[in-house]
């Protein structure tokens, strides 16, 4: 319980002069949890200043409620059995729960997973939690605009488009498409098949996607290098375990010709190379492939795999910085993160 001198400063006038919301002051003063350093040391050096007077209610320590938690989602529900997510999300996860120790909060994966407006809108109507990340967003962009806009904290991982009201954090998918394919058209390749998965549910296959950016990088790259488009080197199997061995079968099995392979993630990469070879083609003399995300098995396999790295550390303490800026009653601008080249084996050197 907070009390106040009689006429003297309130929790409104500590507001104003720390540019928050009356809310964030209460939730500072009352030992909130879910409140950033910078700005609980603003806060409670301001009302030492104005000489506010506050006395913490004594109550039994509780253990933390969801109020005082971020709780993380991952929308698109996997196989009974399966992981939770693929590798680089779990290491993005991993990025978020590094984050949240750092800082000393506590963090939720929920088990619930929304996969269109309504479930996504049923879910954010019914959460307590002080704020949500989402990893991932193409089939819920207008959703999350209006929860957005009403003052929910969130964030997601994903891609950044045109009337945008929410925070996202990405890599810079065109780059790094981008990136692949010019690498491998230096080296001399021409017929560069593209192999992207579909997301396993429809609502999900929007431009929004980060295969669908990653597909205009490898476009923007032939034009650069005057390579023709051909629509045959575009692959997007179903997503799952063999989608780059559906992907490789398709290309040999129809007769398309092609010397390299820009995998849109190095699980597909892998697969795609485990199929060559049991189709008797060799890695990179054959056919070079670049994969994208740098897992740890991209450079555990034979031969390395080229691939594009994405910082899940860095990503995951920007989505935690950045939605406690939204809890704190700040705005928080969404941000692209670059993109490295790491060149193995796969592609030859």
């Amino acid at each position: 319980m907070v009390r106040t001198r009689r006429n003297g400063p309130t929790l409104g006038s500590i507001a104003a002069e720390t540019g928050v919301s009356v809310a964030t002051v209460s939730r500072v003063l009352t030992g909130h949890s879910a409140i950033s350093d910078e700005t609980r040391e603003r806060v409670l050096s301001t009302a030492e200043r104005l000489g506010y007077v506050h006395v913490p209610q004594k109550v039994p320590h509780a253990a933390p409620t969801l109020s005082d938690q971020i709780c993380l989602v991952v929308p698109v529900a996997t196989a009974h059995g399966s992981q939770l997510a693929n590798p680089f999300e779990l290491a993005l996860i991993g990025g978020v729960g590094t984050a949240m120790r750092e800082r000393r909060r506590d963090m939720s994966i929920v088990w619930q997973t929304p996969y269109d407006d309504t479930t996504l809108a049923q879910f954010l109507d019914q959460s307590a939690y002080a704020g949500v990340i989402f990893l991932g967003q193409s089939q819920f962009h207008d959703t999350l605009n209006h929860y957005a806009a009403l003052g929910k904290p969130l964030v997601a991982w994903g891609v950044e488009v045109a009337g945008q009201s929410y925070c996202s954090i990405g890599g810079d998918n065109h780059e790094g498409g981008f990136q692949a394919t010019a690498h491998l058209l230096r080296k001399g390749r021409r017929r560069i098949a593209f192999i992207g998965a579909m997301p396993p549910i429809a609502a999900a296959r929007t431009p929004f996607s980060q295969v669908a950016i990653r597909l205009e990088g490898y476009r923007s790259a032939l034009a650069a290098h005057d390579v023709a488009f051909d629509p045959a080197m575009i692959q997007t199997p179903a997503a799952g375990r063999s989608e780059g061995a559906e992907a490789v079968d398709n290309l040999l099995e129809r007769g398309i010709a092609f010397d390299a392979i820009v995998a849109a993630s190095d699980l597909v990469a892998l697969g795609a190379i485990q199929t060559l070879r049991q189709r008797g083609l060799r890695v990179p003399e054959d056919v070079a492939v670049i994969g994208y995300d740098d897992i740890d098995a991209a450079a555990l396999s034979t031969p390395g795999l080229t691939t594009i790295r994405q910082d899940a550390i860095k990503a995951g303490n920007l989505l935690v910085s950045k939605l406690l800026r939204i809890i704190d009653g700040h705005r928080a601008k969404s941000e692209r993160l670059p993109t490295d080249l790491v060149i193995r084996a796969s592609c030859g050197r």
